[in-house]
C-alpha cells in the first residue's frame, strides 16, 4: 500500500466492517479498528454474541471493509478480504496497543480482516481523485 494511504489510515479508527454470513447474506456494521503494519492485519474486538461473530463460528469467511466516509476528508479506503476469529496474546496486544482507551479486561472476542484487495481513492487534490489499488500497485 502506497503511504498516502498508510498515512490517511493511521489517521483513523473507524469503518464500516461487512462479513458474508452463514446462509449467504451481507452483514455491516460501524466499528472501532486497529490496523497492524507487523501483522498486516486489521483487528476488531467485539461481543462473542455479535452478528459478526456468528459468521466466522465456523472458520473463515469472506468481508469487504470501508474506511472513510467523511464528505470533509474525502479520502477512502475500500477492501475486500478474509475474516476469522483471533484471540492470541500477540493479537490483543496489536489492538490494545492501537487503542488505549479500551481495557484489556473484557468479555470481548477478537476478530481479524485481511485484506486481499484494496483500493485508495483521494479526491482532495488539486489535480482530481488520485486512486491506488492492489491491482496496479
Amino acid at each position: 500500500m502506497p503511504e498516502e494511504a498508510l498515512t490517511f489510515l493511521r489517521s483513523q479508527r473507524v469503518g464500516v466492517l461487512a462479513v458474508r454470513m452463514p446462509d449467504g447474506a451481507p452483514h455491516a456494521a460501524t466499528i472501532h479498528f486497529v490496523y497492524s503494519p507487523a501483522l498486516d492485519k486489521f483487528i476488531v474486538r467485539t461481543s462473542p454474541e455479535s452478528r459478526k461473530v456468528e459468521s466466522v463460528k465456523q472458520g473463515e469467511t469472506t468481508g469487504s471493509f470501508v474506511i472513510g466516509s467523511s464528505e470533509a476528508e474525502m479520502k477512502t479506503l475500500q477492501m475486500d478480504g478474509v475474516v476469522k476469529l483471533e484471540d492470541s496474546e500477540e493479537i490483543q496486544d496489536a489492538y490494545l496497543g492501537g487503542l488505549t482507551d479500551k481495557s484489556k479486561e473484557s468479555p470481548d472476542v477478537y476478530l481479524t480482516f485481511t485484506p486481499t484487495w484494496w483500493r485508495y481513492t483521494d479526491w482532495t487534490l488539486p489535480e482530481g481523485k488520485r486512486i491506488f489499488s492492489s491491482d496496479t500497485k
